[in-house]
């Protein structure tokens, strides 16, 4: 790791040419995170446009607590309990574990 290192300080292109990617790569993660950052704004800014002026005309449906915890029920039954150690993994190479 130590020639690594030696070798990227002695050879001043080889340096320039890792700053520029390193300077590329983190512009291109910024810009990414740029578009999430105005998208959530503008989702924001559009929610809170609705409740402004149009919150009286079209109000929210109001959730039932009762329907909810129904559907959580309903739902419940098909999540894994054991976060799936024991479904098959298509491997029959390896012998079956044993409880």
């Amino acid at each position: 790791m130590q020639d690594v290192v030696n070798q990227i300080t002695a050879n001043p292109l080889l340096s320039f040419i890792l700053a520029l990617v390193a300077i590329l790569l983190i512009f291109f993660v910024l810009k990414g995170l740029f578009r999430i950052v105005l998208f959530l704004a503008a989702l924001v800014l559009l929610y809170f446009g609705y409740v402004t002026f149009l919150q009286e005309k079209y109000p929210l449906p109001q959730f039932d607590p009762e329907k909810v915890s129904e559907w959580t029920d309903k739902v419940g039954q098909f999540i894994p309990k054991d976060l799936n150690l024991s479904l098959l993994d298509s491997n029959f190479t390896r012998p079956n574990p044993e409880d």
